[in-house]
């Protein structure tokens, strides 16, 4: 049974998860930056491959836009997707 992923990027970690038990799309479930935690808007990608280039480029839009990511929700319209970040307390999105 696969559980997810959790890939080392940069300055933090890219966790993803199957959509289900043998399926082969994937969620991203967080991002993780610098002990910050930040969530997209559910989607399913048809492979894992494709999921993990999502959260990289997902990743890099947060680290260039820190004031849009300060609040507990963004929308970016250049990913066309909400985030948002979970408090520290919370140790996943799902």
């Amino acid at each position: 049974m696969n559980m997810g992923i959790i890939e080392p990027f940069k300055d933090g970690f890219l966790e993803i998860i199957p959509e289900g038990e043998g399926s082969d799309y994937w969620q991203i479930a967080a991002i993780h930056i610098s002990g910050e935690v930040f969530c997209p808007s559910p989607r399913i990608y048809p492979s894992q491959d494709v999921a993990i280039a999502k959260a990289r480029r997902i990743f890099d839009w947060i680290c260039n836009h820190e004031m849009e990511t300060r609040g507990w929700g963004c929308y970016c319209e250049e990913l066309n997707m909400s985030l948002w970040r979970q408090p520290k307390s919370y140790p996943s999105c799902l």
